[in-house]
């Protein structure tokens, strides 16, 4: 679940708040992550396809994956 406003009084876009559900065994679970300030939100999508086995190696203007919300093997 996103929001693609951060404020909607102001319309701006960044500060977005985003939930990450599911992802089975794949996903680090019971954390708030608080990315740098002009972090993509490209850099998610990236992260959400690769987990799914898409082989991408960028998604739109991505800079990036996001590690900590992926478990390693």
């Amino acid at each position: 679940y996103g929001s693609g406003l951060g404020d909607g009084s102001t319309h701006q876009y960044n500060d977005l708040p985003i939930i990450v559900a599911g992802g089975g065994k794949r996903t680090q679970k019971g954390q708030h992550v608080h990315m740098r300030e002009g972090t993509p939100l490209a850099n998610l999508w990236l992260t959400q396809a690769q987990m799914m086995g898409v082989p991408i190696q960028s998604f739109a203007d991505s800079n990036g994956v996001i590690p900590h919300i992926t478990k390693s093997s």
